[in-house]
């Protein structure tokens, strides 16, 4: 990035929710807003031709785990890929994923392996399974997924900004444990120093081109599972590039709703997502507030 600051742009949109459904003309503007002011030169499809050339296949992971009340949401989504599809991009060159299909399902998506549309399916479709190698850094030894592997070129990492009961935060470096076949090796002492490990490696972190919030709700607490009592209606979806600075904001908002009802913040309650400032130490990203340019913008 040629900014002394990490930019982190927050679009927010009073009008994108329509009986509590999300309203695609409105995200797409969302979107073309956000990536306009992401893109250094104040165009977002500039950046976007940069970061992810035509004719290379893009991955778009999402977070399906909490069904549809709490994953990444649909329209969103494809609202991102009609972006992709505008520049040139054919359809099917666009992979929207996860790691089940049911949990794909469960949030509202259509399986779709083929044909000339957007691709989706996940990591257990026939078809797909694990890369035939362990990948070893650091602290992870795992398999991950061939859609990560070996199908995707380039990729977006697209979660939802919620708490975490282990990890503090269910974030974009979080978001990479759906990635590999053994995630639950990795929850100890906060995921630390997993998330920055799994991240490091160039088959993940080395492929990621654009990180993303759905921040239309945000749980603030009880997570990474749906518990309506603690959903904000924060009506936002968050860009960047660096995803540690994006995981940065996170924390920051997750401990703002927080306060705002009454919690102790993510620190203060015995919760704070360490793994995050490791990431910053191996200098994967920024994860230092105070080096973060945070852009706010209605629409």
């Amino acid at each position: 990035m040629l900014d002394k600051k990490a930019r982190v742009v927050e679009v927010r949109s009073a009008g994108i929710l329509s009986d509590s459904k999300i309203v695609p003309m409105e995200a797409a503007k969302m979107f073309e807003t956000g990536l306009d002011k992401l893109s250094l030169s104040g165009i977002g499809d500039d950046l976007l031709t940069r970061l992810f050339p035509v004719g290379q296949t893009i991955g778009i992971k999402v977070n399906t785990l909490a069904g549809r009340r709490l994953s990444t949401s649909p329209p969103l989504v494809y609202s991102l890929a009609d972006i992709f599809h505008d520049l040139g991009h054919k359809k099917s060159d666009i992979i929207i994923w996860d790691r089940r299909e049911r949990e794909l399902i469960s949030a509202g998506y259509a399986i779709q392996t083929g044909g000339s549309d957007y691709r989706c399916f996940a990591t257990d479709t026939l078809g797909a399974g694990f890369a035939n190698k362990l990948y070893n850094h650091k602290s992870i030894g795992s398999m991950v997924s061939r859609i990560q592997a070996e199908m995707a070129n380039v990729t977006v990492n697209f979660p939802v900004l919620k708490d975490h009961s282990l990890a503090g935060l269910s974030g974009c470096l979080k978001n990479n444990y759906g990635v590999i076949h053994n995630p639950n090796k990795y929850h100890e002492n906060f995921c630390d120093p997993f998330q920055a490990d799994l991240f490091e490696m160039d088959v993940i972190g080395g492929k990621q081109r654009l990180a993303v919030f759905d921040a239309i709700w945000v749980q603030f607490n009880g997570g990474p599972g749906f518990v309506n009592q603690w959903v904000e209606e924060y009506k936002a979806i968050l860009l960047a590039m660096d995803a540690v600075a994006l995981d940065t904001v996170a924390i920051e908002i997750i401990d703002r709703l927080r306060t705002k009802s009454g919690l102790e913040r993510l620190k203060d309650s015995g919760r704070e997502p360490i793994g995050i400032k490791t990431a910053g130490k191996y200098a994967l990203g920024c994860a230092d507030l105070s080096g973060i340019e945070w852009i706010v913008i209605e629409v």
